[in-house]
């Protein structure tokens, strides 16, 4: 099997400084990867180097068979609520990155849009600018934005962080169903929540190192240098009290 995205030795950075170094990851049409590591670690460098909006130093960066459609949701950070656009517009323009040409939407986008918005359960709010809306609910429609399209690789970059509790709990619900159907990069903090819907694990931290399961121990996570609070090596996830 083919995967849909490999990096060989990639080294990359901002402004000639490198921020990973000699990384090797393949991303395959089953996989679920957790990125897990510390602020600073490079998690969201590794994810712009996949997407294209970074060049690399040194190494390649591939995809063996047909260039993958990737679906992503940035950081709620990096998204500004001050943009006069709605609910309804926003998760359409996800449509227009394959066809971004079109003058407007034809019949069939438009039942994907109305699709999408009734099964995310943002119908009511199609119409309304995404500054009244909350955290949450700007997540769930930037969602949808990454979902319209049917990605064969969905990259999210720390989806639950300033958000709400419903919004979390959707969104975990919505990934159960959606590793089903496509490739899944999560970038997440919440190792105890995520370990259980994983299927491998990669640790960023300068480098990556790759681990093929979601069951992390402690000696593991201090032989890759990679700190978190919680891990989960069993039913029940638990908080690591020293450093590691």
């Amino acid at each position: 099997m083919k995967p849909l995205v490999k990096l060989e030795n990639v080294t990359t950075g901002y402004h000639s400084e490198p921020v990973l170094k000699n990384v090797d990851l393949e991303v395959f049409t089953d996989d679920f990867v957790g990125v897990i590591g510390p602020n600073g670690g490079g998690k969201t460098t590794l994810v712009k180097v996949i997407l294209g909006v970074l060049p690399v130093f040194s190494g390649k960066v591939s995809f063996p068979g047909q260039k993958p459609q990737m679906g992503y949701l940035p950081q709620i950070s990096q998204i500004d609520k001050s943009f006069p656009i709605t609910v309804r517009e926003l998760v359409a323009s996800g449509l227009k990155t394959q066809h971004p040409f079109w003058p407007s939407l034809g019949k069939k986008q438009k039942a994907q849009l109305s699709d999408m918005l009734e099964q995310a359960r943002l119908t009511h709010l199609a119409s309304r600018p995404i500054g009244e809306l909350s955290g949450g609910q700007v997540q769930k429609a930037m969602l949808c934005r990454a979902l319209i399209s049917r990605p064969d690789l969905l990259i999210l970059d720390e989806p639950n962080t300033f958000v709400d509790k419903v919004f979390e709990q959707d969104l975990y619900r919505w990934l159960q169903e959606l590793k089903k159907e496509m490739a899944i990069l999560l970038i997440s903090h919440d190792i105890g929540t995520i370990s259980p819907m994983v299927k491998t694990i990669a640790c960023v931290n300068g480098n990556l190192h790759y681990h093929p399961s979601n069951q992390l121990t402690e000696d593991i996570l201090k032989v890759y240098n990679c700190p978190v609070d919680i891990i989960a090596h069993g039913p029940v996830p638990h908080r690591v009290l020293k450093d590691h």
